[in-house]
């Protein structure tokens, strides 16, 4: 009998490039998300409208995400990467520039951003979709890691950009920008991605058929049940804390800037977590380690963060709570395309940040920082009783579903 032909696995140099094209969308999503949140009173006015109008501009990408989430991943899964996260790539791109035609209508950029807010879930979905379809095993949670970075510098540069701009130039100006950016990075996107590299990087690489049945195969699966836990966790308290932050952090409200500093040094703390600890969870093949310490540190930096009366002892609490939360939603991603394997990792992805934004919903309209502290210990204890991967093909192959 002669041997069994192993697979012949090979990463390819432009990896790296269709990742940047893909950060740098996924950077233009959260920066049209974002754009009028830190100048809400200056656009109210400039609009003639209310203030509680111009929240509704980042309101309606919340919205959007939960209606949307699941046409956009059976999209990505059914069209791929060019195409399935080309519509949101196009609506991104095309209706992010059609904003700077607004002119004094509210109406005209509120369905523009209406159409933006769509794009976003076929963007943020594929997160899992690039690094696995282009990237081999020991750099998966890598690339997802980048991913979330993108994303997070979206929101800092939208946060620190917009007020820089507005005073200097006006809306008018920071639309046009916004706009031109976000058409260039459509242009680009479509005429360079393509769905898969000429050879697989790994055994997951690949097309996955992704249907209501298999959705519901995910809840099956154990940990998976009990990573939306700690996701509804962890994400929902994030996106909570930066949506309400003026409010929690009132008690620095004599230095204008404080929210501001707390948001952006939470967020840098997340960037610099998400890509040193998303590295190491692939150097080590590890994923379980890192949720339990993201769940551990949380409890008490969440009281910190409640009593501390001194800003810079608040900053640097800030910056810790976000390199170990934020740095856990790369991993989770990743952990969870493994576990469920073969199930869609659009499915599981989609499924985790839908549950994210409805969290964050949840937690804002009562923010306690002590049920968060109480919630984020009990997401310790079910982070200790979950099973670790091995990051290797035979284990994918082994996953839980194929054995059930």
């Amino acid at each position: 009998m002669g041997q069994k032909e192993l697979p012949n696995y090979k990463t390819e140099k432009q990896r790296w490039i269709v990742l940047v094209l893909f950060m740098f969308i996924a950077f233009m999503t959260q920066i049209n998300w974002i754009t009028f949140a830190p100048i809400t009173d200056e656009v109210a006015t400039y609009y003639n409208v209310s203030p509680n109008s111009v929240l509704l501009l980042a309101a309606v990408y919340m919205i959007a995400y939960l209606l949307v989430n699941f046409p956009a991943t059976w999209a990505i899964d059914k069209y791929g990467l060019k195409w399935g996260t080309g519509i949101g790539v196009i609506l991104t791109g095309f209706f992010g520039f059609l904003r700077a035609f607004s002119g004094d209508s509210f109406s005209f950029l509120m369905f523009a951003q209406i159409m933006t807010a769509i794009g976003q879930p076929f963007v943020l979905n594929s997160f899992t979709k690039v690094s696995i379809n282009w990237f081999p095993e020991n750099e998966k949670t890598t690339a997802t890691g980048l991913g979330t970075i993108s994303i997070l510098l979206g929101v800092v540069m939208g946060m620190i950009a917009t007020p820089y701009l507005y005073e200097k130039q006006g809306i008018d100006f920071i639309l046009w920008l916004y706009g031109i950016l976000s058409l260039i990075a459509m242009v680009l996107y479509l005429f360079i991605v393509q769905n898969n590299p000429k050879s697989p990087p790994s055994a997951a690489a690949g097309t996955k058929v992704f249907d209501f049945k298999g959705l519901m195969k995910l809840f099956k699966v154990r940990d998976f049940n009990i990573l939306l836990i700690l996701v509804f966790i962890g994400l929902g308290s994030f996106n909570a804390l930066l949506s309400d932050i003026d409010n929690i952090f009132i008690r620095f409200n004599s230095n204008t800037q404080a929210a501001g500093l707390i948001a952006a040094t939470m967020i840098f703390g997340g960037i610099l977590g998400a890509g040193i600890l998303s590295t190491y969870s692939d150097k080590v093949h590890k994923r379980k380690i890192f949720l339990v310490i993201a769940m551990l540190a949380s409890i008490p930096l969440t009281v910190l963060l409640d009593i501390t009366a001194n800003l810079n002892q608040t900053l640097l609490i800030s910056f810790i709570f976000g390199f170990f939360l934020v740095s856990a939603l790369p991993i989770s991603l990743i952990y969870a395309a493994e576990i469920t394997y073969p199930i869609t990792e659009e499915a599981s992805n989609g499924l985790m940040m839908t549950l994210g934004q409805l969290a964050g919903i949840i937690f804002l309209i009562s923010f306690n920082m002590y049920v968060l502290t109480i919630l984020f210990l009990i997401g310790f204890a079910l982070s200790l009783i979950m099973n670790d991967v091995t990051i290797d093909d035979a284990n994918i192959e082994g996953s839980q579903i194929v054995s059930d």
